[in-house]
């Protein structure tokens, strides 16, 4: 924001938004000065340093969002229906082994098998 004229600025009205707890940025709007400058004055004006986070202010919030049902859900996953015609005429050329090849499987979980070891044979010496 591009430095403004403090020089205009109304102390007591600056001193009610500041004890307001009005956010920086809507008394740096109200005034049309930046963060610097409100800094400044505060310093200046010997306003008292606002710490406390309960007391600043806060916007109101909207209701907590619920999402689609499962219904919805499965309906916005389908493909439009020229689209879904069209992947089937693409489908129905397949060959066997194309089709194997882009059939989605479930991967398998690679395990390393346990090994037994001679007894005396300490793994931690190596």
């Amino acid at each position: 924001m591009p430095r403004g004229n403090t020089a205009t600025i109304d102390v007591a009205t600056l001193r009610l938004h500041w004890a307001s707890h009005s956010s920086m940025a809507a008394i740096c709007t109200y005034w049309s000065i930046s963060r610097d400058q409100l800094i400044r004055l505060r310093d200046v004006h010997r306003l008292a340093k606002r710490h406390d986070r309960k007391k600043r202010h806060k916007p109101p919030r909207f209701a907590e969002y619920v999402g689609p049902d499962d219904e919805e859900s499965q309906a916005s996953l389908s493909l439009a229906p020229s689209i879904e015609a069209r992947a089937a005429e693409i489908r129905a050329t397949w060959s066997d082994h194309t089709r194997a090849q882009r059939h989605w499987t479930q991967p398998t979980i690679f395990e390393i098998p346990e090994v037994e070891l001679p007894d005396g044979f300490d793994v931690e010496a190596e």
